[in-house]
């Protein structure tokens, strides 16, 4: 669906300004208010239909990095070809490694922390320790959801599934009846609200398995290292 597609549809419904016409002033408030709801759905949920992979470069002279504006927030990373993930520290405890002789000399990367934004708002972190060769860091981050102006009427609404929006077309609807003083606009919010926590947990029942034991490879290797005797898995 479009942002003109929803905002025909609860100006009908709450019989507010004119269907058709995207430059009144129902419209235009919609059009506001449909980016509100849109980044109040972004922020509730870590959606799986939000993922964009993250792949960079990081190496002892350039170790802290600015992502891309695409990039909204950041979810799990790894170096690539190693196990395990890279932890984000808070920076009172990066602080405190700093207190350690020669905190600049590389090593292997163990973790990051961010620095904020830059002046674009685009997310800014540092690695550390800084790698003795050059590494690639590999991961998922959210796609960010950016702000509907009146060039977007016709265009498809971004990282939002059809299956969903629906609850988009609610959302807006309880707005559209507020704009009408219709008191059928907290009730529609309820349902709009109720429905958004149903999907989050539909989304959570199907999440990924995590294995409780470890892969064959691991349990032979232990075997191994036990020699003669019995391999306990």
């Amino acid at each position: 669906m479009t942002p003109a597609d929803v905002v025909d549809l609860v100006k009908e419904d709450a019989r507010i300004g004119t269907v058709g016409n995207y430059t009144d002033k129902a419209a235009l408030s919609l059009l506001t208010r449909l980016s509100l709801r849109l980044f109040e759905i972004w922020r509730f949920h870590d959606w799986e239909w939000q993922l964009d992979p993250v792949s960079l470069t990081v190496s002892s002279t350039d170790y802290e990095k600015t992502f891309p504006a695409t990039t909204g927030e950041l979810y799990e990373m790894q170096v690539s070809g190693q196990s395990g993930y890279l932890p984000r520290y808070s920076r009172r405890q990066y602080l405190q490694w700093l207190k350690y002789p020669d905190p600049a000399t590389t090593g292997s990367l163990r973790g990051y922390i961010h620095l904020g934004r830059d002046a674009s708002m685009n997310l800014k972190v540092r690695f550390f320790d800084p790698p003795s060769t050059s590494s690639t860091v590999i991961g998922w981050s959210k796609k960010r959801f950016v702000k509907l102006t009146t060039a977007d009427w016709a265009t498809e609404i971004a990282y939002f599934p059809e299956e969903m929006q629906d609850i988009i077309c609610k959302f807006l609807r309880s707005d559209a009846y507020r704009m009408a003083n219709d008191n059928r606009s907290y009730p529609e919010l309820q349902v709009a609200q109720r429905d958004l926590v149903a999907l989050k947990g539909e989304e959570d029942s199907q999440a990924d398995l995590e294995p409780k034991a470890p892969p064959p490879d691991y349990i032979r290797f232990v075997r191994r290292r036990r020699g003669s005797g019995t391999g306990v898995a």
